[in-house]
């Protein structure tokens, strides 16, 4: 009869969030299941839901005391789990992840296993996660929500690469400095005024749009760096190299000079404190 319960209660929470609007559907699967499943789990003896098919032969009460944390840097999580103190028998656990909170779409869940520590390699990724415990693989623990919002995994840093690795990109962009109005520069490709220019980083390659940055004052070299949404002008070298930024090229406001990337404009427009080198020694 649980089990029958169980199976309905849920099947109603959904049917009902699929009458909400889309965005308030996650929150209301995450509410109701969480209440669902609490009163499901009073409901069942010793307080293990009922599992389809019936309890397992020789299934054994799951772990209490179970704690975990997952953070993530330099674009991968750190999984900890943490045992009842004093346990002497082996536990096993199983992660999953997910991007939204009902874990309703692109789940992901990771082999079982005894471990206490994990690493899981995620550039650029925003999930929740979930841990459940097992002595026996048999009969498990709730489902226990590592954290209420997404965790975040970050992307690699230039400090985790080799030395130079960060360097292995150039352009094609040409920085124009204009006087039209107020001080301002051009960003364009190597075909004119309005092109995009071409961005490379390895093997790979992409186009970049042109644009015009005004209001820029009179002063020495000015550095411009690509965000993956917008251009930003920064006062050093050191800035445009930030993490969060691809390097563009650099000019002088007020000069007639046109500047670029690392294979366009003059000297005085690439990357670098020494107008002879780009990113290192020319040859």
């Amino acid at each position: 009869m649980s089990q029958t319960i169980q199976s309905d209660a849920r099947s109603r929470v959904e049917k009902v969030a699929r009458m909400l609007p889309p965005d308030a559907r996650d929150d209301f699967r995450t509410l109701m299941n969480e209440i669902v499943l609490a009163n499901l789990t009073a409901l069942s003896p010793g307080g293990n839901l009922i599992q389809p098919g019936g309890t397992q032969s020789n299934a054994s009460a799951p772990p209490v005391g179970v704690t975990h944390s997952v953070t993530g840097a330099n674009a991968v999580y750190s999984v900890a789990i943490q045992n009842p103190e004093g346990n002497t028998k082996p536990i096993y656990h199983e992660l999953s992840y997910s991007p939204v909170v009902s874990f309703s779409k692109g789940v992901k869940t990771l082999p079982v296993t005894s471990n206490t520590s994990l690493q899981i390699p995620a550039p650029g990724g925003s999930y929740f996660f979930r841990l459940r415990s097992s002595y026996d693989k048999k009969s498990w623990t709730p489902y226990t929500l590592t954290d209420v919002n997404s965790i975040s995994a970050g992307l690699v840093e230039s400090s985790a690469l080799s030395a130079g690795a960060a360097f292995n990109q150039t352009n094609y962009a040409v920085l124009s400095p204009t006087t039209a109005g107020a001080e301002a520069i051009s960003i364009s490709g190597p075909n004119g005024q309005f092109t995009p220019y071409t961005a490379v980083r390895g093997a790979n390659q992409a186009l970049r749009p042109s644009a015009t940055i005004v209001n820029i004052p009179f002063g020495p070299n000015i550095y411009v760096g690509w965000d993956g949404a917008q251009y930003q002008t920064k006062n050093t070298l050191g800035e445009v190299l930030g993490d969060n930024l691809e390097p563009v090229g650099v000019v002088m406001v007020g000069s007639t000079t046109n500047g670029g990337g690392g294979t366009s404009g003059s000297n005085g427009g690439r990357l670098t404190q020494d107008p002879n080198t780009l990113f290192g020694t020319e040859t």
